[in-house]
């Protein structure tokens, strides 16, 4: 049976390792969520989420190191961006993150520095969700009450 070289194929043989740049291992991290969302077989799953681990494990410990001199020109602009990262997910689909982190919590499966960060996760996400929730949607002026988008 021959195999069947794909886009999967070519992020489960994609060469990183210590010494890629923490722009190119984040760049790999959005490259192996995109084809988890697109797939649907098990294995590839397992493939990608491991490869998706690595990366992360690899990135950890590059976030509190100085940018290197080679990648400052690359992250340097000359006009403020028009758009910033922001997490702004619709207030249902939160609402749905923190119920099944909660549920998952709760079945006590986890080991326990991984329900320390799942915990973390759950607190940020439902103090952002109640923020989000309780943020104000109306501006009263003189000219009566207007509403904020």
């Amino acid at each position: 049976m021959a195999t069947t070289l794909n886009h999967t194929h070519a992020l489960l043989t994609l060469p990183f390792n210590h010494s890629t740049s923490f722009t190119e291992l984040a760049d790999n991290c959005e490259r192996f969520m995109d084809a988890l969302v697109e797939c649907d077989l098990p294995t590839e799953k397992l493939a990608l989420y491991g490869r998706l681990s690595a990366c992360l494990a690899l990135l950890q410990p590059t976030l509190l190191e100085p940018v290197p001199d080679y990648l400052k020109a690359s992250l340097t602009v000359d006009d403020l961006p028009t758009r910033l990262p922001a997490f702004d997910p619709e207030p249902d689909q939160l609402g749905r993150y923190c119920q099944e982190l909660t549920r998952h919590l709760m079945s006590g499966a986890f080991p326990s520095e991984a329900e320390r960060v799942i915990k973390d996760l759950l607190y940020e996400l439902v103090s952002f969700y109640a923020d989000t929730l309780k943020m104000p949607r109306w501006l009263r002026t003189d000219e009566g009450t207007i509403p904020l988008n």
